[in-house]
């Protein structure tokens, strides 16, 4: 506590002398002076609580040396002593400061009494000052903490939102940086063998020192921490170990000159994880013990965040290994099956030219007769050509498989007339074949009127039949399918149901991918194409199933639009139209196509010129003027696409033809970007390629026409 000491100031020795003397024996430490200077000198030391001052001294006056006391020690108690006393003087010593004031001559009582006061004012002030900055103190404290607890709080937040190991580490040594405003701030991880520590994530840090800092287990602050599993503080002190500590014999590079100030372990409840350490505040304040908790506390949600994340990233590799076996498992079962199919196509294909050889061979004997057989021979011919448009289907059915076709045109289609269709188709399975090994499968139809809707009526009948089928093998000891056509706000739609086996949620979850099958004779690719159809005509798949509780699958379309037509296809040129004879260049790198197109047109009277690839028809087209140009599309060198953009720089009004065994796979507005004006697909029909001819030669001769057109032979 501190002494009550008073000063009293007056010039004469008497006054000095009583008051001094009454005062001590009231137990205060006096002291006195006869003039402002000489009580300035004795300020210089231990301050006082109360002074007593006259206000006429010789020199500087009472009221000046007032202000200068104040100046020096406002808390001081001051009494002014007067034998004139008047209003205006006691206003003015108030005013600057005075405690109060006494007129001489005085009652020694009086002058206790007041000097008790002053003095007990001024402890008063002094402790009211100490508990005002102690509360000052405890709300700083108060308010640290809870910004120390918001900020915990929002670290839990925002780690519980980040799954990768990178960004975790990323955002603690950022917050804290700014929440500490840490110099350096370094998080470690210890390596899979647990002998050392690296740098993963840090603040301050050269990079160089990040990437080439290791530190042994047990070496410095650092590897201490994360042996132990304890943090360590220090305060700053040059006398305390921890400072010395804090460097890093064992670490390589300028990292092992930097002390570290807080250490502290990243833990979980069976191992330590590594170490986050901050050295050096930017404003040069020490850490303090409540820095070190806020770190531990930190440290303990990183743990945690970190072994989720950790375990997260085993799961998805976990994941990524599974996924990738079972993609190489669809692959081998692709393989086979695509082994097994071109096995079948090349059965196919063999038959069909047998009879495309025998008959060819046929014709060619016949020829050789005198007289020719002309009704064998034309009934061989038509053979042939069937033959070979049978082929040209099985090449159709082959891309609807690959999904590869973007020439399919679009048509009002009755899906009740599809439904009917596909019923007919699948009949020989489910009547005949079953029936006679003594399965009854009966179906059931409910088909009232509906709207159209847009699509390909053998795309959908071919979609319904798949999935008649797949009902029928649900149902091996027989069952009822039943058929419902029906229209609700979402659109047109078909339900197919059977009493069946039924479904778990998880095949359900794979039923429509491709090779999924859960036959053992199976390939998975019916229920795959019933996908890919349904997708093309903008149509959904709606599954209701169970264990033991049959199936119920809805196929649902949007109805036909008002006018909905079958698209672009290429329209017949009217047989009583005069004929267009042109100058036409046809562009093929096989000469057999060749050709065949010479013979075909040049007996219409047309003029034609063939080039055999891409480089000579674009040196042609630059040197020559043609009506209509027919290529190729796959050729060496030059494309298809070159020999379009070369005929329409030259000269935009000549037609261009592509005539392709790639057509069906060519986006249509890729063909309008080029400048193409019609394709047509290999193998052609002789009239489809001279109506085609025609009517590009009358386009080209009444003026421009829209580009970009298919022929109803790729359909």
């Amino acid at each position: 506590m501190e002494r009550t000491r008073v000063l009293v100031v007056d010039d004469e020795k008497t006054v000095q002398y009583v008051l001094t003397t009454l005062l001590q024996q009231q137990g205060y430490e006096t002291d006195s002076a006869g003039s402002a200077e000489e009580a300035l000198s004795k300020l210089e030391g231990e301050p006082f609580s109360v002074a007593f001052l006259d206000i006429v001294l010789p020199g500087m006056n009472g009221l000046n040396l007032l202000d200068r006391i104040k100046e020096r020690d406002p808390d001081t108690a001051i009494i002014m002593m007067t034998s004139q006393s008047s209003a205006k003087t006691a206003i003015d010593a108030l005013r600057k400061g005075a405690y109060d004031y006494i007129d001489k001559p005085f009652e020694l009582d009086h002058v206790v009494a007041v000097a008790e006061r002053a003095a007990s004012q001024r402890r008063l002030r002094l402790e009211n000052r100490r508990l005002q900055e102690e509360q000052d103190r405890q709300n700083k404290f108060l308010q640290e903490a809870v910004k120390r607890l918001g900020s915990l709080n929002s670290a839990g937040t925002g780690l519980a939102a980040i799954t990768s190991i990178g960004d975790l580490l990323d955002f603690i040594v950022e917050l804290v940086s700014n929440e500490l405003d840490a110099e350096r701030v370094s998080l470690m991880l210890v390596n899979e063998q647990g002998t050392e520590l690296s740098i993963a994530a840090s603040r301050g840090l050269d990079q160089n020192i990040v990437t080439q800092t290791r530190v042994p287990l047990g070496s410095g602050v650092a590897g201490r921490v994360a042996k132990e599993g304890k943090q360590l503080y220090s305060n700053g002190d040059p006398a305390d170990p921890t400072v010395e500590a804090g460097r890093h014999p064992g670490a390589h590079g300028p990292f092992a000159s930097i002390p570290i100030s807080v250490s502290v372990p990243i833990r979980t409840p069976t191992n330590v994880l590594g170490v986050l350490n901050v050295t050096g505040r930017r404003e040069s304040r020490p850490f303090d013990q409540d820095d070190s908790s806020y770190l531990s506390a930190l440290a303990g949600q990183l743990a945690v965040a970190l072994e989720r994340a950790r375990q997260a990233e085993s799961l998805q590799t976990a994941y990524d290994s599974l996924r990738r076996t079972q993609d190489e498992l669809v692959a081998t079962g692709r393989l086979k099956a695509i082994g097994e199919m071109a096995a079948g196509v090349a059965h196919d294909f063999n038959n069909l030219l047998n009879g495309i050889l025998v008959n060819s061979q046929l014709i060619q004997r016949d020829l050789d007769k005198d007289g020719i057989p002309r009704d064998r021979v034309r009934k061989q011919a038509g053979l042939v050509e069937k033959l070979a448009l049978q082929g040209a289907d099985t090449v159709r059915r082959l891309q609807d498989f690959a999904g590869i076709r973007k020439d399919r045109p679009s048509e009002r289609v009755d899906l009740n007339d599809a439904v009917r269709r596909a019923v007919e188709l699948t009949t020989p399975k489910w009547q005949g074949e079953l029936g006679a090994s003594g399965v009854r499968i009966e179906i059931e139809l409910s088909l009232p009127s509906v709207p159209p809707i847009t699509g390909n009526v053998r795309e959908l009948t071919q979609a319904i039949s798949n999935l008649i089928f797949n009902a029928v093998e649900a149902m091996s000891k027989g069952g009822l399918i039943r058929i419902i056509t029906s229209e609700n706000d979402k659109g047109v739609r078909v339900t197919i149901s059977d009493t069946g086996c039924g479904m778990s949620q998880e095949v359900q979850e794979h039923l429509f991918e491709s090779f999924f099958t859960t036959k053992a004779d199976g390939q998975g690719l019916g229920l795959s194409v019933v996908r890919g159809i349904i997708r093309r005509l903008g149509g959904e798949i709606e599954i209701e199933s169970g264990p033991g509780e049959g199936t119920s699958i809805g196929l649902v379309f949007p109805p036909a639009r008002a006018g909905a037509t079958a698209g672009e296809a290429a329209q017949p040129v009217d047989s009583d139209a005069p004929t267009e004879r042109g100058r036409i260049l046809v562009v093929d790198d096989d000469g057999i196509n060749l050709e065949i197109c010479v013979d075909v047109l040049e007996p219409l009277g047309h003029e034609i010129h063939t080039a055999a690839g891409g480089s000579e028809a674009v040196e042609r087209i630059a040197g020559e003027r043609f009506d209509l140009v027919i290529t190729d599309l796959s050729m060496p060198g030059v494309s298809g696409w070159d020999v379009a953009k070369q005929v329409k720089t030259t000269s935009p009004s000549t037609r261009v033809m592509l005539l392709s065994g790639w057509s069906v796979q060519l986006d249509p507005e890729q063909i309008k970007a080029a400048g193409i004006d019609l394709v047509l697909s290999k193998p052609v029909q002789i009239d489809e390629l001279v109506q085609a001819v025609q009517r590009l030669l009358c386009d080209q001769r009444s003026g421009p026409q829209p580009v970009g057109e298919k022929s109803s032979q790729d359909s």
